[in-house]
């Protein structure tokens, strides 16, 4: 028996129909972001050996990420979203946000587009949305891509903040 042949017409919805994958889009998104990102931190002169401003580079990328990720979001095909999702797009849409009421305000600055807010601001309201969304049950317990970057950005900012309340030294691990 001859083997059944399937249709090869593209349609709009299909990939075989686009001229670049969804994945491709993303891809090029996330590395534009790094980029910028790593771009940021050289003009500001905050890469060097050791990397004594570790913290604040990986801030400073975080904001990269989460400006990109409404965009990636909306990309995603439509399901059921994680919490990570949410984390993600709250953290990039507050980005979005704060870099348009600076513009309308005329106090817009390219060097604070990635990072309008401080570690204290960002983490406690990534919190607030994570307590929400764990209170209301949302999301699934899915293991995408996005909802894992969304995770770890969410943590990160979390982490953050709470490490704004540790003094600066511990007593007892300083050099001597």
């Amino acid at each position: 028996m001859p083997p059944k042949r399937t249709g090869t017409k593209a349609t709009a919805n299909s990939p075989a129909g686009n001229s670049t994958s969804p994945q491709l889009v993303n891809a090029v998104l996330l590395s534009v972001a790094v980029s910028y990102g790593l771009y940021i931190l050289v003009q500001r002169g905050r890469v060097s050996w050791p990397p004594h401003d570790l913290l604040a580079g990986i801030y400073t990328l975080a904001g990269c990420l989460a400006l990109v990720g409404p965009v990636v979001l909306a990309r995603v095909d439509s399901g059921e979203r994680g919490l990570g999702e949410l984390l993600w797009m709250t953290g990039g849409l507050l980005l979005w946000v704060f870099n348009a009421t600076a513009m309308a305000r005329g106090s817009w600055r390219m060097e604070a587009w990635a990072t309008p807010l401080g570690y204290e601001a960002m983490g406690m309201t990534m919190l607030a949305v994570l307590l929400a969304g764990w209170r209301c049950r949302l999301g699934s317990r899915s293991w995408s891509w996005t909802n894992v970057t969304g995770w770890i950005l969410g943590l990160f900012w979390v982490a953050m903040a709470f490490s704004t309340f540790m003094p600066a030294r511990f007593p007892g691990l300083a050099s001597r």
